[in-house]
């Protein structure tokens, strides 16, 4: 693995760390936040949000769900925000003391926007 593949991983790693403690709450108005605001916590969270995806993707593809092509291609973007959302708020209840999600329609919210960050930090760096 080449030493620019890694360091391109640290860096995508420790801005969306940061998006998800102050982009996410600034945007869901505090709906979704890193408790206490560490950057500790907050990289916790985002490597329990990437397992949790992992996890719910691998499921999803075990289950067939994701086997119909023409549906997956067309709606992968809605079907990937829809799974991190789950995957955000079943982390804010199974981790309470890490993640605050006020409700489920603010964790579609905060997955909108870690994912518009995503874009962004790969599409810039």
């Amino acid at each position: 693995m080449p030493d620019s593949y890694v360091m391109h991983m640290i860096v995508q790693t420790l801005l969306l760390t940061l998006s998800l403690l102050y982009v996410v709450p600034a945007a869901t108005d505090g709906g979704v936040a890193v408790r206490r605001s560490s950057f500790l916590r907050g990289a916790l969270g985002l490597v329990v949000l990437a397992l949790g995806n992992k996890i719910l993707w691998h499921a999803l593809v075990a289950m067939g769900a994701m086997q119909a092509a023409p549906t997956a291609i067309f709606t992968v973007g809605v079907i990937a925000w829809l799974v991190n959302a789950v995957v955000i708020f079943l982390t804010g209840k199974i981790m309470p003391g890490v993640l605050f999600v006020r409700s489920f329609s603010t964790s579609l919210g905060a997955s909108l926007v870690l994912m518009l960050c995503g874009w962004l930090i790969t599409w810039l760096i």
